[in-house]
């Protein structure tokens, strides 16, 4: 169930939202027209999830708080609890509908696309970015995390052929083997990549294209032994994840 309220006045006009997912629940608040704030709660079971829950939505309507029925969670931002973690219900609802595997939602396993340092890195950067700036381009993001947090430089990926992967082994650069400078690459485009959705339901294309093109990439690296953490099967996975919100979403808004 979800239930939002608003509390409109002289003083302030404050939203209040209660949304529950089995015996889980979040509330998200703050002033009317911002993302506001995130808090999830987990329940001993769903009983005792719900009865808590009525109990906080007969509080705000004793504070004064109505019905706001004009709320529209497909245009709201979602920002994940620092102390909870990654959560569905802390993700955008087309992110929810199209991302459904639990690896999706785990920072510790390695095999996760937040679940590397690079992964959990891009989806914390890039939810700060659009905290401050909403609307802000996005193609040179993975870039900006690459050389804020490790002063790696940026090979994006261009449809590299085995061959050409092959002749970079060996070789390094600025003191790192130049394959798992590419690898380290990859993982940070496909982590900014989800986390757009994530967050906004949105992806920028350009950064659509370059993630195809890092799994692609990455696929390769597996093929000539490198170890890439996301497995074969989880980059199987998320491209084919991407390519149904590509057509069912990005697609369909154009037609």
């Amino acid at each position: 169930m979800i239930r939002v309220m608003r509390l409109a006045d002289d003083k302030s006009d404050k939203f209040w939202r209660i949304e529950t997912l089995g015996p889980d629940f979040v509330i998200n608040w703050g002033k009317t027209g911002t993302s506001g704030r995130y808090e999830l709660k987990a329940c001993q079971d769903e009983d005792s999830c719900q009865r808590q829950v009525d109990e906080l939505i007969r509080v705000k309507i004793k504070k004064g708080y109505s019905d706001l029925t004009s709320f529209c969670p497909q245009g709201q931002y979602y920002y994940d609890d620092d102390t909870f973690g990654l959560h569905p219900l802390t993700s955008h609802p087309v992110f929810r509908q199209y991302f459904t595997d639990d690896f999706y939602y785990s920072s510790v396993t390695e095999s996760a696309p937040f679940g590397s340092d690079e992964g959990i890195d891009a989806l914390w950067e890039l939810s700060d970015l659009l905290r401050r700036r909403p609307h802000a381009e996005l193609v040179d993001f993975p870039q900006s995390v690459l050389m804020k947090l490790y002063q790696l430089p940026y090979f994006p990926p261009h449809d590299e052929t085995l061959d050409e992967l092959r002749e970079l082994e060996g070789k390094e650069h600025a003191g790192q083997p130049m394959l798992h400078v590419l690898r380290r690459t990859d993982r940070v485009i496909i982590a900014s990549a989800l986390a757009h959705i994530k967050i906004t339901g949105e992806l920028d294309p350009q950064l659509h294209e370059l993630a195809l093109r890092a799994i692609a990439r990455l696929s390769k690296l597996t093929e000539l032994g490198l170890p890439v953490r996301l497995t074969s099967d989880t980059l199987r996975a998320i491209t084919e994840d991407l390519s149904r919100y590509d057509r069912e979403v990005i697609r369909a808004k154009k037609a």
